[in-house]
């Protein structure tokens, strides 16, 4: 085992959140099945979005991307020495993250939808097929969509026969200008952005309740509905009380949150700064990390927070001074 620091597993004062922090893979687990479970209660999908920004960022950045190694805990500054929590291992002592990270990667179709009587919601943005029952009619729907990357997604319903039902999609936050449901976070531009949904081909308009873009209509075999969400990178900042980011702003483009890694970065990170009003692009990557949309601005390569620590240890950094 590698030697720790003695550390204990506490509750701090409110915006108390170093970078350095615990962040066990286990608990963003358990947040994600707390954040399902108060949407089945609410059907609110604020539950939704914390739920989607865990997953694509705290979850998966537990597990190498060669599925082998694994991280018990997930600062958002390293400085690169050996040992945890800069570095992923093949076995803890105490190895419940392994396992959970599993179990819950085995547990995500069944919680991409989600079914009211004769209202169907589509919550997450996953390539996938179900199968379902609506006022006694079996339906078939097929998602198809390159997401987290794109923000494309398409939707075929073949209904048995023509039923009646409220498709409700879920319209992410960050879509809206809403970094997190609360105010720890905000974007530097928190202006919503244009999203675009159409079904059959015809542009319908876009009036969210509660997080949702609801289609009441008597469904038909072969019926598409397209929806496509802006995926321009942007700044994010802390609350004020948050100080250690005081002065800085992560990255985050869609639902995934960045990160700079020496590796991109000349060897070191902890002294870039990166200015707030910097020109940030992306692309995407097919010859990098397994395929990721890389962020870049003036001198400086980010790359999605959960891919970090794949490729030896150095430095890396969320949070960046401006």
């Amino acid at each position: 085992m590698f030697e720790r620091e003695r550390v204990t597993e506490a509750f701090g004062d409110d915006y108390v959140l170093p970078n350095k922090a615990y962040a066990e893979t286990c608990a963003s687990i358990g947040g994600m099945l707390w954040y399902h479970r108060m949407f089945l209660r609410t059907g609110d999908s604020d539950y939704v979005d914390v739920f989607e920004r865990t997953l694509y960022n705290g979850y998966l950045s537990g597990v190498s991307l060669s599925g082998s190694q694994f991280f018990y805990e997930n600062p958002l500054v390293s400085d690169g020495k050996p040992g945890r929590p800069n570095e992923r291992t093949e076995y803890f002592e105490v190895a419940c993250c392994p396992g959970n990270l599993a179990r819950l990667m085995e547990q995500l179709p069944g919680l991409i939808y989600a079914q009211r009587s004769n209202e169907l919601f589509v919550n997450l943005f996953v390539g996938s097929d179900a199968k379902l029952t609506i006022g006694g009619v079996p339906v078939m729907l097929k998602q198809t969509t390159n997401y987290p990357w794109d923000g494309a997604t398409t939707i075929r319903l073949d209904p048995s026969k023509p039923v009646d039902a409220e498709l409700a999609i879920r319209i992410p936050g960050w879509a809206r200008g809403q970094a997190m449901p609360s105010d720890l976070y905000r974007f530097t531009s928190p202006e919503p952005e244009r999203v675009v949904l159409s079904v059959n081909g015809q542009e319908t308009p876009l009036a969210p309740k509660g997080g949702y873009a609801r289609i009441r209509r008597q469904w038909q075999r072969g019926d598409l509905v397209e929806v496509r969400l802006p995926m321009t990178v942007r700044r994010v900042l802390a609350h004020d009380r948050v100080k250690e980011n005081a002065g800085r702003a992560a990255i985050q483009r869609g639902p995934v949150v960045y990160a700079i890694e020496a590796a991109d970065n000349g060897g070191k990170v902890s002294q870039v700064t990166l200015p707030l009003d910097a020109p940030l692009t992306s692309r995407f990557r097919s010859d990098l990390l397994g395929g990721v949309h890389v962020v870049r601005g003036p001198n400086v390569i980010a790359i999605p927070y959960f891919a970090w620590a794949n490729r030896g240890r150095g430095e890396m950094a969320v949070w960046i001074p401006y």
